[in-house]
């Protein structure tokens, strides 16, 4: 390695830098109850995706043919991330360190595939540390357990991330003694554990902060945070809530302190592009609505989970301009400098409800992504209604599926002059679902008609907005 002959100089360097982080790094273990409340005070960050996938415009991109070259970004601007996470109310960024193909986005020793042997030549970690501490924001990292160069790894595969536990742990030990306090660390286990199972790992990361929280989002139950990847907000330890199977059946069991919860900004599409990092130009004007963030906030705040809203930085280094328009006008709703559509409250009805105890209609009003309605068993169609007790302007109706997607033909109707009218019809209704009326309506009762379903209709949130 062209390092090796520099590893002197940046062995005295380094000792230098933890000398100057040290005392914070060092900090005395605080109990695990009063961390997680630290953790859950943050409530809201900014997860930063930025390496090889930036430029193969896949979530996953296979390594085998690529170098360091590979990354063609020509600018970075951490201020500019930091002041849209300001902006946005957040208090912590949340950034990826290295992805599954191995690519650091930090000055690392252990291998030349890093990012100041890109065309960049810059150690974006060490630069978006400082901009992190003069805007006062937090840091965390992301990091794949996993890596398709090491041994045993086949390039692209799930689960085949190779075996190099002296590697993992020679990363993790640069990134936890160089870049100052890390808040918590987001581990991907999508490509396997790298040799070094999760307890183990955990300790490690102890070692040198022990104040800096792991969690897993999938494989081995472990950490003290537990990641719900594209998941809701909800209690610590309740069921359903983590898209990853293995971890969501652990989750209720085991005694995390705190949780985690994320997704991209920008909507799931069936076109090109990972949805996870800047995707394609004819996508930049495509992005979740800000009031969709806003209540997924509140819902954090409740149950005191952070959420972390994925962001892609464009090739220039920079985060698109809808991305800061939409943050900066989340950031306006916390601040309560503009006025937010509050739900109308309303009793629930339904067609049928399935067999089992907790799925009546009222659980798709009553505020909790984690509870939902059900109709019933072997049903494929069925109707929610909503009495709001009274005639009330609507202009709006979010509908969440929670991550089951069984709808595939549905109309939003409400009861005028004695008669359902059709205000929308549509297909697939997903998560948080935000219907705009085209005028505002005014009536006593809406209903979701469910027309058709690949299985029984299930949905979590029904809500009404004046």
């Amino acid at each position: 390695m062209k390092h090796l002959k520099y590893l002197t100089l940046a062995f005295l360097m380094a000792l230098m830098t933890a000398r100057a982080v040290g005392p914070s790094i060092q900090a005395a273990a605080l109990p695990d109850a009063v961390r997680g409340k630290q953790i859950a005070e943050m409530k809201f960050g900014m997860f930063v995706c930025w390496s090889f996938s930036t430029f193969s415009q896949h979530e996953w991109t296979p390594t085998h043919d690529k170098d360091a070259s590979f990354f063609k970004a020509t600018h970075c601007d951490t201020d500019q991330w930091c002041q849209a996470a300001k902006d946005a109310g957040m208090g912590y960024i949340l950034f990826l360190t290295k992805h599954h193909d191995g690519f650091c986005l930090w000055d690392t020793h252990t291998t030349d595939k890093n990012i100041t042997n890109s065309p960049l030549q810059r150690d974006v970690l060490a630069d978006l540390r400082k901009s992190c501490d003069k805007s006062g924001i937090k840091l965390a990292i992301y990091f794949s357990e996993g890596d398709w160069n090491w041994p045993g790894a086949v390039d692209g595969g799930g689960q085949m991330g190779g075996s190099n536990p002296e590697m993992k742990k020679a990363q993790l030990k640069e990134l936890l003694t160089n870049y100052g306090p890390i808040e918590f660390i987001w581990f991907d286990h999508a490509v396997g554990d790298g040799g070094l199972n999760h307890a183990d790992t955990d300790k490690w990361v102890r070692s040198f902060q022990p104040n800096c929280f792991s969690g897993y989002n999938n494989g081995e139950a472990g950490g003290r945070i537990v990641l719900r990847e594209k998941g809701k907000p909800g209690p610590i330890g309740g069921d359903g809530l983590n898209w990853n199977a293995s971890q969501g059946t652990n989750e209720k069991k085991y005694p995390y302190t705190a949780a985690e919860f994320t997704y991209p900004i920008l909507p799931h599409h069936g076109g090109p592009g990972a949805e996870w990092f800047y995707s394609v130009p004819a996508l930049d004007n495509s992005c979740l609505p800000a009031m969709h963030i806003y209540m997924d906030y509140l819902g954090a705040v409740k149950y005191g989970n952070i959420l972390s809203i994925d962001v892609g930085p464009d090739y220039t280094g920079k985060l698109r301009a809808i991305d800061v328009k939409t943050l900066h006008e989340v950031g306006q709703m916390i601040r309560g400098e503009v006025k937010v559509p509050v739900p109308i409250d309303g009793s629930a009805s339904a067609s049928s409800t399935w067999l089992q105890a907790g799925y009546d209609a009222q659980k798709a009003n009553d505020h909790d992504p984690a509870t939902r309605w059900g109709a019933a068993a072997n049903s494929r169609s069925a109707w929610l209604q909503i009495d709001l007790g009274g005639e009330c302007p609507v202009s709006r109706a979010v509908i969440d599926e929670a991550g089951f997607d069984r709808v595939t033909k549905f109309e939003l109707q409400a009861r005028t002059n004695g008669s359902w009218q059709t205000i929308v019809t549509g297909t697939t209704i997903g998560s948080d679902m935000s219907i705009t009326f085209p005028s505002p309506v005014k009536a006593r009762q809406f209903r979701l008609n469910i027309l058709e379903a690949s299985e029984v209709p299930t949905i979590s949130e029904f809500q009404l907005f004046e």
